[in-house]
């Protein structure tokens, strides 16, 4: 019997037609969804060890590929390297869901200085377009970023408002009187003075901080040669701030090369790949990248690692260091190349300085993932505290708590946050417009939006989110029974409930006062602990203060509040900003937009005269009569 005998007739005939040349293969499944790319260098080998018996690839799709396969397309190159191209171009097509994607375990912001705008601003921004402009970092922290930021505004003198307001001024701002800013909007400025300031700040933010500290000091002492003592000071302050900023970074190394050192740490398929960045010699950064459930081995790994770093838009280095031998090493250090249009160096140091650098980087990852293991262990621990004080029927890997926000009824919204293994989870988060007029019952709207949550989920909608272990309640015992009869209503059994009462004023017995609704001071003596009411129980029960059980309770309920609070002000600024301009006649959404964005607000435009407001697109004569009638009597 051969080993291909229990393959699907197509998929014995695939493998055996199979060009033995370089190429990607697509995998769909039998609903023709692509559920996997891949790139070899022989096509017909690398799809026969798929399915040959006993084969040493383990990942864990690789079994189910006979039953779950509909179809495998081929697409031949003429090399590794055009099949290493394809592949990524491919990946980021399909987004494949047997595809390893590496995840970052953080959000990064870089710095813009755009060339759009004739007095050019620093601004922070999540994204890099290729828009001509100058991008720095990423950074790797908030903390890091208004550092820097905070270097550059009070030092070099550039503008911080937006393009709108600085179309709008009509006189300077603060900035301009306590010195941090030229006011280019209003004031005439020397354009080859800001320009300086523009080349300083890009020295300043590209780590070439010596060029710029010297550059400095000449002008510092040019300026004291003129007499010009003021100047001269401002760059004395200026070098203070600059060096001050230096000299946190304390890892220094001979050359002026720029290095990316990655590490990858594994246990299983749990682990992290480590990135140390080196700029002209200086340690700048250490970011660290979590790996889970990721069977593949180390090889692919690195090559995804790269297939997204060479995706970032961030400025790629002269060399990449790897913590093992790559057999596409040269196809890489080519391609990278290509993308930086410099030479790029893809390579396994062995011994020297080079090997050091490794081995901190694998001693970073090292540290990484045993961080991350206690975490988690501690996050298991106080789910386990959880179920173990309220009662629970299982650990509450996923809790649920839920909020209303109004004033007076109007403009009701209810949110949903989310932890899972006892961390927020903000892409789980929910928010919900409240239906008909529900008026400033909590009650009727904490049961609208369960209903709708719950409603989705077991109807099976495509985009519900899963179920929860935990219903967590901002309040007492009345919202607490609506949660509970929510879940009675439809059927739903199998989820623990509770609610979180605030901290109350106590009586002079004793007693939660049931006229006092406000949560106390913090320094208020006479006040109750925080109380966590369950079903079935009549005594609510007592968290410890300062106990990890109780601070995850809390972080949940006030980022319930938070997050319902934020979306209601957004709700009414929003009508705020428009109703003004919707009862204008002739100005609809389209109009509306084009004022806001010529003028930059709504007292701006409130502001304009009519020739002003005729100025912009889209509005005519008559249009902006009536708009300045109609504002100006508001």
């Amino acid at each position: 019997m051969s080993a291909r005998d229990h393959l699907p007739g197509w998929l014995a005939e695939r493998l055996d037609t199979a060009p033995r040349a370089p190429g990607c293969y697509l995998m769909r499944d039998r609903a023709g969804a692509i559920v996997y790319v891949g790139k070899a260098k022989d096509l017909k080998a690398r799809l026969a060890q798929y399915f040959t018996p006993g084969t040493s690839d383990t990942r864990f799709f690789v079994g189910l590929l006979d039953r779950v396969l509909g179809a495998i397309d081929l697409i031949v190159t003429q090399n590794n390297k055009e099949a290493l191209v394809l592949e990524n171009e491919l990946i980021k097509q399909h987004q494949p869901r047997f595809n390893f994607k590496l995840r970052d375990d953080k959000t990064f912001l870089s710095i813009r200085i755009g060339k759009e705008h004739p007095w050019p601003r620093v601004e922070v921004v999540r994204r890099k377009k290729p828009d001509g402009a100058d991008y720095f970092g990423p950074y790797d922290s908030a903390t890091a970023i208004r550092h820097t930021l905070r270097v550059i505004n009070r030092h070099f003198g550039l503008r911080t408002c937006r393009d709108g307001e600085f179309r709008n001024r009509a006189r300077p701002c603060l900035e301009y009187q306590i010195g941090r800013c030229p006011a280019p909007c209003v004031l005439e400025v020397d354009r080859a003075l800001y320009e300086e300031r523009l080349q300083d700040t890009r020295l300043f933010l590209s780590g070439r901080g010596d060029a710029l500290v010297t550059r400095l000091r000449e002008k510092m002492e040019a300026s004291a040669e003129r007499l010009d003592f003021e100047l001269a000071a401002h760059y004395r302050d200026q070098i203070a701030a600059i060096e001050r900023s230096l000299e946190k970074q304390t890892v220094r190394l001979p050359g002026d090369d720029d290095i990316d050192v990655v590490a990858l740490y594994r246990e299983g398929a749990r682990g992290v790949v480590q990135v140390l960045e080196l700029r002209r010699g200086v340690l700048r950064s250490s970011r660290s990248h979590a790996l889970d459930r990721v069977e593949l081995p180390d090889e692919d790994v690195l090559d995804d690692f790269l297939t997204a770093r060479s995706q970032t838009g961030s400025p790629l280095p002269d060399l990449i260091l790897t913590p093992l031998e790559l057999p596409d090493a040269e196809v890489w250090s080519e391609l990278l190349s290509e993308v930086r249009g410099r030479k790029v160096r893809v390579h396994h140091p062995q011994r020297g300085t080079m090997r050091r650098l490794l081995t901190m980087a694998e001693d970073n990852a090292r540290e990484a993932f045993n961080a991350k293991a206690r975490t988690e262990a501690d996050a298991l621990r106080t789910l386990e505290g959880l179920e173990r004080r309220l009662g629970l029927t299982r650990p509450p890997v996923r809790i649920e708590c839920y909020d209303i926000s109004h004033i007076q009824g109007d403009e009701t919204v209810g949110s949903m946050v989310v932890a899972l293994d006892g961390a927020l989870a903000k892409k789980e988060y929910r928010h919900f417009r409240l239906r008909g007029q529900v008026g400033p019952d909590d009650f009727e709207s904490m049961h609208q939006v369960l209903s709708r949550r719950f409603k989705r989920r077991e109807q099976g909608e495509a985009d519900a989110t899963a179920r929860p272990d935990l219903l967590l309640i901002d309040g007492g015992k009345g919202q607490l029974a609506v949660a509970v009869a929510v879940l009675e209503d439809l059927g739903i059994t199998g989820i623990d409930v509770a609610s979180l009462a605030k901290s109350r004023v106590l009586d002079e017995d004793g007693h939660v006062s049931r006229q006092s609704r406000a949560r106390p001071a913090s320094d208020a003596a006479d006040r109750s602990p925080e109380r966590v009411f369950r079903p079935g129980r009549k005594n609510p029960v007592v968290l410890k203060p300062n106990t990890s059980e109780l601070f995850l309770l809390q972080q949940l309920r006030d980022e319930a509040h938070r997050f319902a609070i934020t979306h209601h002000r957004k709700r009414r600024q929003k009508r705020t900003l428009t109703s003004a301009l919707d009862a204008v006649p002739g100005v609809g959404p389209a109009r509306r937009r084009a004022l806001l964005t010529h003028f930059g607000s709504l007292e701006a435009v409130r502001r304009a005269t009519v020739e002003e407001l005729s100025a912009c697109p889209g509005i005519s004569q008559a249009v902006a009569e009536a708009v300045r009638e109609a504002l100006g009597a508001a």
